[in-house]
């Protein structure tokens, strides 16, 4: 996997695009953090691809979520206990 920076992509995009020919996927990044990923793609397969970019966001914000509900301590909620804190909430925006 290669790298590069966003400054260094502004300055030569093709250059530094073509360098990377053969290998798998880019990394872009700014100020040594990865902000974007650079995929080769066959042009028929751009729809199927960009679908499952979108899946694998998704699975990675479930993932998030779980963790956070495992930190905070919800995860173990039973099925009666989110019944009443759902109830309870929208008790309290009827008070509103």
């Amino acid at each position: 996997m290669s790298t590069i920076s966003v400054s260094d992509l502004k300055k030569k995009p093709a250059k530094q695009w073509l360098k990377s020919v053969g290998k798998d996927d880019l990394v872009v990044t700014s100020r040594g953090q990865p902000v974007a990923v650079l995929l080769r793609i066959a042009s028929a397969s751009v729809e199927s691809t960009r679908a499952l970019v979108r899946s694998v966001r998704a699975l990675q914000a479930q993932a998030a979520l779980q963790q956070a509900a495992a930190t905070n301590g919800t995860a173990n909620l039973s099925r009666t206990d989110i019944d009443a804190e759902i109830a309870a909430a929208r008790r309290a925006l009827r008070r509103k």
